[in-house]
């Protein structure tokens, strides 16, 4: 095979293998957002009700860890014991806080298998927590 026909060939092939290794940007079930999520619900580390209840104000940064967003307290109830059993969260209290903040500004999709399809986009404002009563 002449020298220019081989490179073809190489190139045909290289270019294949990129392509079928670059990630797809379809859609997947999870990253699929609600209609209608009027306020969201994060798992948080329980010490933050000190901050929140005083009037501080406490943000959550997605580039510190992953927190996963819910459109339910109680679905971010359910969520809590398979992600402490899974090692998602560290061993502690946790809390739900609902968040400040529209849901198209402040949602990206999570990781593929997480407990939430929905992750933090960038910093939110803690608004207030959610008591046991009122997530049951």
């Amino acid at each position: 095979m002449p020298k220019a026909g081989a490179r073809l060939v190489l190139t045909l092939a290289l270019s294949f293998t990129l392509m079928a290794c670059a990630p797809s940007h379809a859609p997947t079930p999870e990253a699929v957002r609600p209609q209608n999520c009027a306020t969201l619900y994060v798992l948080a580390p329980g010490n933050f009700i000190i901050d929140v209840a005083s009037g501080a104000k406490v943000l959550l940064d997605p580039s510190v860890q992953e927190f996963p967003l819910f459109c339910s307290p109680e679905a971010a109830v359910a969520a809590l014991k398979p992600m402490l059993a899974s090692g998602r969260l560290a061993p502690g209290d946790w809390r739900i806080f609902s968040l400040e903040g529209d849901f198209t500004d402040l949602v990206q999709p999570a990781e593929p298998g997480g407990p939430s399809p929905y992750a933090l986009a960038k910093k939110a404002r803690l608004a207030d927590w959610v008591s046991a009563k009122g997530a049951k």
